[in-house]
């Protein structure tokens, strides 16, 4: 059994095209992989990923084979037959309510990466030398029940002994702290509640994972309703970071300088210098400081400008999408930061995205 959100034919664009759209909530055990039984429900599910952990609430009947301890909740988005997991969620407030339509349970959940932000060291965290990082990380996630993981290969390890945590330090700090030092993306889930271990890639038109138009019909529509916003006034074009530890010797140092006569934040441009300097604790190598800067200057550049845009609800989408926009007011390549849903028919997607290139 499982709870229908919602079933209905949603006209695509002016009525040229219908799909049949619904969700439902499933269940999962700590027992069991698969879907098992689902929850009943009365409210639509809602969905948002922002800052790499997902969120979500809803509105379900209360059901005594459920135990919101220990399962974990899975919104699927249904769209023309084809079933969308949209992640896995842990609920973590769980509030009763009781008025003429009976008693329901409203659930604020947060996806799996919650449970590795939930655990903490117990002592002084120690990781030996030539410890390889992605070893290191990954031991820290299945110590916090993480047992699905992609991980892209990497021969980085340790340089040196490693105390940097007191006790206390969740376990999602430590794995992004030791991910940023071989230049990884922080840790992230897929909507099947996989996470994902992967080198950071600069966003680039070359990889386009959405496409929406205002004017084409043979791509997903987009609404004519959109915000932008542009926040240029005190964005650094400087970036130094220094790499200071005693077990390593001299220093590592590393700089890069936006110069590009096209970037309106550049030192170029603007005829002035404004530095962004900080300290970090460790990294795997020069090259990999030299990395962490450069992908610092790069994002600057383009994060010049925001929009918030709206579709039709679609599945698919994960962390650091490429959106491809045909539009004259907004269109471009653009590196999307936030989604949102309701999964219920007639509610839009919205988006929020940035500049990646210039269209």
């Amino acid at each position: 059994m499982y709870y229908q959100i919602g079933t209905a034919l949603q006209p695509c664009e002016a009525g040229d095209c219908m799909r049949e759209t619904g969700g439902f909530a499933a269940v999962l055990t700590p027992e069991e992989t698969a879907q098992s039984p689902l929850l009943a429900g009365t409210d639509p599910a809602f969905l948002q990923k922002c800052e790499r952990i997902r969120y979500c609430k809803a509105e379900v009947y209360p059901d005594a084979d459920v135990d919101l301890l220990s399962d974990e909740l899975q919104p699927v988005l249904v769209l023309d037959g084809d079933e969308t997991p949209l992640g896995v969620f842990q609920a973590t407030t769980v509030e009763e309510i009781m008025d003429a339509y009976g008693r329901r349970l409203r659930i604020e959940a947060y996806d799996r990466c919650w449970r590795v932000q939930q655990s903490r060291t117990e002592g002084l965290y120690h990781i030996a030398a030539n410890t390889p990082y992605l070893t290191a990380v990954q031991q820290l996630l299945t110590a916090a029940g993480i047992k699905l993981v992609l991980a892209v290969p990497s021969s980085a390890v340790l340089a040196t002994d490693r105390e940097d945590w007191d006790t206390g330090t969740d376990y999602l700090t430590i794995c992004n702290q030791l991910l940023e030092e071989i230049n990884y993306n922080p840790v992230w889930f897929d909507g099947r509640g996989i996470c994902h271990l992967e080198p950071y890639k600069a966003p680039t038109g070359g990889r386009i994972d959405h496409a929406y138009s205002s004017t084409d019909l043979q791509l997903a529509p987009i609404t004519d309703d959109h915000t932008q916003e542009i926040d240029l006034f005190d964005a650094p074009n400087v970036f130094v970071r220094i790499c200071s530890n005693p077990d390593r010797g001299a220093p590592l140092t590393a700089t890069a300088v936006n110069d590009s006569p096209t970037s309106s934040t550049s030192t170029f441009r603007r005829g002035l210098r404004i530095v962004d300097v900080a300290k970090v604790n460790n990294v795997a190598s020069q090259n990999e400081l030299q990395e962490l800067v450069n992908r610092l200057r790069n994002e600057s550049m383009h994060a010049t400008k925001t929009i918030t845009f709206y579709t039709l609800a679609t599945g698919g989408h994960g962390v650091g999408d490429i959106v491809s926009i045909d539009d004259p007011d907004i269109g471009g390549i653009w590196e999307e930061t936030e989604w949102s849903l309701t999964m219920a028919v007639g509610e839009l997607m919205q988006h929020t995205a940035r500049r990646v290139v210039i269209a």
